[in-house]
């Protein structure tokens, strides 16, 4: 593997988090959503045998509350903290009581997206039965827009890239007297909500570790997908925290690599994106809260091509996991690392690994 596509971190394994968050609350929250179960988590035995491998596990979010991907866990915690702290609402409300409070205070939902981010706002908008407003970037494609539509709200796809529709949606969101941008990345003046959003996917890595549980076994590893690091973060938060020290392994495009570039370069910084199969990972910026968290507590970045992460896809597809490319990337990540850093990741006889398959199958130009 050419040193370009791999960077490594070998302090990260000592380091500890200091998580100070009730994450019981959010997971108090989701039961209360309609639908809630937790996702499956799927063995994936041939793999460990292809690597030398202890145990591989998927955890599959492609249906999750009804929706093909993960993002629903976060915008929806979100989106109830948002709403409550503008009326002082205690965070045990009923959803009825968050609905009113946000009807009465004429509040209208801004996203910026590349897919499912703003599908999962726009699904809490239909449920709290608020007005929703989705902006999109120009490598939007017609079915991810359809899709979004779907929930009853407009998208409009921008010129620019996903920095612009974020910019976007931030000043569209200020001119309205009842706007509430649910955005998954912080920026300056913009730190809370993206916080409470990381906060919701908590019960996504609580269940993962019930699910390991239940078959005896703890994780040595798990692998997550970075688009603009929400996800990412709440991995690195839960794996290095509570004496856990699991390693974490990050996956990004070859076109929007954000985190590995600024990881390797050693500071935050933006960076160019050109499209890929990949779209939900397609961002050139890390969210600023969670750049310290991966500078320090990401074990190993790993950049695949849409070539490999689409034979990844078909890998899963063809074992009965309803996988799209954002999912895939996380074994396309762990098959290019197995054979390099080993001693430093323990990718060995011992080690049990968490893939995190974030997204449903979708269509894609085949690369």
């Amino acid at each position: 593997m050419s040193s370009s596509q791999i960077y490594s971190n070998p302090a990260a394994a000592s380091w500890t988090c200091q998580y100070e968050t009730n994450i019981q609350l959010a997971q108090d929250f989701h039961k209360r959503l309609p639908g809630y179960h937790p996702s499956p988590f799927v063995p994936l035995p041939e793999v460990a045998k292809e690597l030398g491998l202890k145990a591989v596990f998927v955890k599959d979010e492609s249906s999750r509350l009804g929706l093909p991907a993960f993002k629903i866990l976060g915008a929806s915690w979100g989106t109830f903290r948002a709403i409550a702290e503008q009326g002082g609402l205690p965070l045990d409300s009923t959803l009825e009581t968050i609905a009113e409070a946000a009807r009465k205070s004429n509040t209208t939902l801004f996203a910026a997206t590349e897919g499912n981010h703003g599908r999962a706002v726009a699904r809490m908008g239909k449920i709290l039965g608020v007005t929703t407003r989705i902006f999109m970037s120009r490598f939007a494609d017609d079915e991810s827009v359809k899709k979004i539509e779907s929930e009853g709200v407009h998208v409009v796809v921008i010129a620019g890239d996903y920095d612009a529709a974020v910019a976007k949606a931030s000043e569209e969101a200020a001119k309205d007297s009842g706007g509430l941008l649910i955005q998954d990345n912080a920026f300056e003046g913009y730190e809370q909500i993206p916080a409470w959003i990381v906060e919701g996917y908590s019960t996504l890595l609580v269940e993962v570790e019930e699910q390991l549980a239940a078959q005896g076994l703890k994780a040595t590893m798990m692998v997550t997908p970075i688009g603009v690091g929400s996800l990412g973060h709440a991995v690195v938060a839960h794996c290095k925290s509570d004496s856990r020290q699991v390693a974490v392994l990050t996956v990004e495009p070859e076109t929007a690599a954000c985190l590995h570039h600024n990881l390797k370069a050693g500071k935050w910084t933006t960076i160019e994106t050109s499209a890929t199969i990949m779209n939900g990972m397609n961002c050139g910026t890390v969210s600023p809260i969670s750049w310290p968290v991966f500078q320090k507590g990401v074990d190993a970045s790993v950049i695949v091509s849409d070539l490999e992460c689409h034979h990844a896809v078909q890998y899963l597809q063809a074992h009965g996991l309803n996988a799209g490319p954002c999912g895939a990337a996380s074994l396309a990540a762990l098959r290019k690392t197995s054979t390099h850093g080993r001693s430093d990741l323990n990718l060995d006889a011992d080690a049990v690994v968490i893939l995190l398959s974030t997204e449903g199958a979708r269509g894609y130009s085949v690369p």
